[in-house]
């Protein structure tokens, strides 16, 4: 049973648990809101009484997914606890880890943004607790503070449109949120023993284009990123038609469609969280659109290409975050099989011959991708559905990572990882989207090999190494790599020296194409997102 603790500071007194080897502070809420589509207020202080932070705060109102996660995508369960409840007000609130050490001085602080395309996640989800990471990096010497925060998600966190914006609801409330947050951190982690001066945010996923696009913040909010498979130019923000399309679909749902804009907007207030969430088909595009303020201009390869000082759009964090340390998974691709390329595999391979020859029209390009893929009409559906996978592994992940990478001013890393999945499903044997994750946070160890577990090991020790600080491996370098590889296990080589080949386990088809000027980066990936809209 764990023990309570219970911290004094200059804004509140909170009670925490003493875990085996950590403090945990649960469910500390940092942002208040009026209502469920509110702007966030950053909660400045919690008053007389003591804050119980024993126990996870409320969620976030979304698809309780936790276990499709681990089932689906990790291939492997853990035990899932009973989540909080939803709601609308009260979950904007984070999850404190802290070493049970002697703290001596102020410690490196890591911020967790989940992933779930913005539709699902939570900070209470037992695959990203963080306390078997925080007690590794103890164990190094490396301490850390790791933070897991809920953000806004679905409707409540990206539904917008112009009678929303009049009503004074801007949008874009996922990013708003975690944007709080960091401020909130920046405020009150001191008091918990971090180092509001070192804080490193990492995410995976939307989590991780959430980190990237944060940059676009004129005030500092973290002074590291670790972005992991994910980038803006993979999960596009929407352009405000397309927003605007989204509300009317989301109107439609809740037959909304001839009520006022009063009953409207009340309704989206007032509604129960499970009838919301129940109403918020997947087919909409509940994603961050371009608002000119959170969001000012879109990321794209063209944009990314040349130097980070004559970049023509703006990206303030490109000065004032310090470090970047990013990657892809080798099989990032197969996450698209839930993304709704499963059902279309019965003539994948015609309709996408289709696709990219009616939606590229750089001449001979879609020809030329097609034959570096090895896809013809006739190609049969299993064969198809592997280079499809193939493909959009490289121009949705690997290609945007190295042209973050590319860009980036200051110190860069860049890792790949190729360890396979060692469990039954879909997935095993291919190192595959989210798989990174799972194996940094340490809470599948008791389910893997002794050599997989090296790999968890090194991925953990890298990652709070480059929170301290450290240069956990050779500097990216255009020309060399220099990319870490993780994995795979089994091979002769481990994937733990440092300088392996530049592109390893990755198709180069891409980019070669690209050299040739067979091919223009931005519109092969647009013809890729048309395609998975189904035109």
């Amino acid at each position: 049973m764990a023990m309570s603790t219970t911290l004094k500071t200059d804004f509140g007194e909170f009670r925490g648990k003493n875990g085996s080897g950590v403090v945990q502070y649960l469910g500390i809420k940092y942002a208040s809101l009026k209502d469920r589509l509110a702007v966030p207020e950053i909660v400045e202080s919690y008053g007389e009484e003591t804050v119980d932070a024993t126990e996870y705060g409320p969620r976030c109102i979304a698809m309780d997914a936790c276990q499709f996660e681990q089932d689906m995508l990790i291939q492997q369960r853990l035990d899932i606890p009973k989540g909080p409840q939803m709601s609308g007000l009260d979950s904007l609130n984070l999850n404190i880890t802290v070493p049970d050490i002697k703290i001596e001085k102020p410690l490196p602080v890591m911020v967790w943004i989940h992933g779930g395309g913005y539709m699902i996640g939570s900070n209470h989800w037992p695959q990203y607790d963080p306390s078997r990471l925080v007690i590794a990096a103890a164990d190094q010497n490396l301490p850390v503070i790791v933070i897991n925060i809920n953000y806004r998600l679905g409707a409540p966190g990206n539904l917008t449109s112009e009678e929303l914006r009049k009503a004074g609801y801007p949008g874009n409330n996922s990013l708003r949120d975690q944007k709080c947050a960091f401020q909130w951190i920046k405020s009150h982690i001191g008091a918990f023993g971090g180092d509001p001066n070192n804080v490193t945010a990492f995410g995976e996923s939307a989590g991780s284009i959430s980190v990237l696009t944060q940059l676009y913040s004129k005030e500092p909010l973290f002074n590291r990123a670790i972005c992991m498979s994910g980038t803006p130019i993979m999960l596009k923000p929407l352009p405000p038609p397309v927003a605007e399309m989204a509300y009317g679909m989301m109107l439609k749902e809740l037959g909304l469609e001839n009520a006022t804009v009063e009953e409207r907007i009340q309704r989206l207030l007032n509604i129960e969280p499970e009838e919301l969430v129940a109403a918020t088909s997947l087919n909409i595009p509940l994603l961050p659109y371009l608002d000119g303020d959170m969001i000012p201009s879109a990321a794209s390869f063209e944009k990314l290409a040349g130097s980070s000082d004559q970049l023509d759009f703006p990206v303030p964090g490109l000065k004032w975050c310090q470090d970047l340390m990013i990657g892809d998974c080798q099989h990032d691709g197969q996450v698209f099989l839930f993304m709704g390329l499963a059902p279309r595999k019965a003539g994948i391979a015609a309709a996408f011959c289709a696709s990219l020859t009616k939606n590229i029209s750089h001449p001979g390009a879609a020809e030329a991708v097609l034959a570096a893929y090895h896809i013809t009409p006739e190609t049969s559906d299993d064969t198809a559905m592997g280079a499809i996978l193939s493909f959009v592994n490289d121009i949705a992940y690997y290609a945007p990572a190295v042209a973050y990478a590319r860009v980036w001013p200051g110190k860069t890393f860049y890792y790949q990882f190729n360890e396979p999945n060692p469990w039954e499903g879909p997935a095993k044997g291919l190192a595959n989207h989210v798989l990174d994750a799972a194996f940094l946070f340490q809470n599948y160890n008791k389910k893997l090999s002794p050599e997989a577990r090296k790999v968890a090991f090194s991925m953990a020790k890298d990652f709070v190494q480059f929170a301290n600080e450290m240069a956990p491996w050779n500097e990216f370098n255009d020309a060399k790599g220099n990319a870490r590889t993780y994995g795979p296990s089994a091979s002769s080589i481990t994937g733990m020296a440092e300088n392996f080949a530049w592109g390893s386990g990755r198709n180069d088809a891409v980019f070669k194409l690209k050299e040739k000027g067979k091919v223009d980066l931005d519109e092969l990936s647009l013809a890729w997102d048309k395609f998975l809209a189904g035109q």
